[in-house]
């Protein structure tokens, strides 16, 4: 019986077409193709956990500084417009020009090193180094501003603190994860963006240095953070500066640490629960109720159902959950993304 064909066709368009594998750029891109494949791997790679912080305790490092913290006095605010400060998160200004106050050169470029910061955002003060008051730090406004600027990696934003009560100024999304970091951290009691400026005398090494973050404990003096990629924390020219920046912080007993980065699971996780809302009156009712619930390890969906059938509706529960993880009412994996299947058990007071 002779072989069945379409009418028209012949038996060799029944095969389907070689398909060649694109070994080169997208050549619908044109002349960006090798830009869009380079782009395409870096954001495949900023999806992968670093190894360097895996199952690594990002707390660690705050807490051999501040201690423990008591999660039962770390301050909780609520969001508001009664402390708004314009001159606290200065974003609001042209691209090109200084980005820092004006530092009276006569003054900082003196035969010690200095120490310039502003309480109003406007004008700097400068001083000796051992004259500087800690207290200060709670008071100050950011020595520079936080601007984008065509063809700028890092991207600037402010971050909203419960632990202040207020936006901070940070020059990039990694500056602003250590902060949500010390956010979370029960012993951190301030955070302030950009805080000081440190100049050198002339013919001296560094000519100047404005610290990334300072962060307050309830007790103890403040910690001074410089934020890198880890990366750039290896890079030799910057390697090269972080001893006569640690030598000049602590000669103020101030403490000093460079920080890289964390976990990407444990940031999405603060980044979760950071921004559950519970009303405070319902907060303070029903995070106890979930307490009494919660007396075996269980998921966070049943916990939920179990506030359900107690009055309290399960969506709602679940953003109860969520607050109670972000104040240490309750623990789970920090290392594996958050969902209702997550274990919740009780934290240890």
């Amino acid at each position: 019986m002779p072989e069945f064909r379409p009418h028209g066709s012949n038996h060799d368009d029944r095969r389907p077409p070689t398909v060649v594998p694109i070994r080169t750029a997208p050549e619908w891109a044109g002349e960006r193709g090798e830009k869009l494949v380079r782009l395409t791997q870096e954001q495949a790679a900023a999806g992968v956990d670093d190894p360097l912080f895996t199952d690594v305790d990002p707390l660690a490092a705050l807490t051999r500084w501040f201690g423990p913290g008591d999660r039962l006095t770390k301050r909780a605010l609520e969001p508001t417009m009664d402390d708004y400060d314009d001159r606290r998160v200065r974003v609001f200004r042209p691209s090109w020009g200084s980005r820092r106050l004006r530092i009276d050169a006569a003054v900082a470029q003196a035969s010690a090193t200095t120490i310039s910061f502003t309480l109003d955002g406007a004008k700097a003060q400068t001083g000796s180094l051992d004259a500087f008051d800690h207290e200060l730090l709670q008071q100050v406004r950011p020595m520079r501003d936080f601007a984008r600027r065509l063809k700028q990696m890092n991207k600037p934003v402010a971050t909203w603190l419960h632990t202040v009560g207020h936006h901070v100024g940070t020059e990039s999304l990694h500056e602003r994860t250590l902060m949500m970091l010390a956010d979370y951290h029960p012993a951190v009691d301030s955070v302030a963006g950009q805080p000081f400026t440190l100049v050198w005398p002339k013919g001296s090494e560094l000519e100047s240095h404005t610290p990334d973050v300072a962060l307050l404990g309830k007790r103890g003096a403040p910690l001074i953070v410089d934020v890198r990629t880890p990366e750039s924390a290896i890079d030799a020219k910057w390697a090269a500066k972080v001893p006569s920046i640690r030598r000049a912080v602590e000669s103020m007993g101030m403490g000093y640490l460079v920080w890289t980065g964390m976990s990407r699971p444990y940031r999405l996780n603060l980044e979760n629960f950071t921004e559950a809302r519970v009303p405070p009156e319902s907060y303070e009712f029903w995070s106890l109720v979930a307490l009494d619930l919660c007396a075996e390890p269980t998921t966070a969906g049943d916990l939920a159902d179990h506030l359900d059938a107690n009055g309290y509706k399960r969506l709602p529960a679940l953003m109860l959950i969520r607050r109670m993880l972000w104040r240490h009412a309750l623990r789970t994996d920090m290392y594996t993304p958050f969902s209702a299947a997550s274990i919740v058990d009780r934290a240890d007071d």
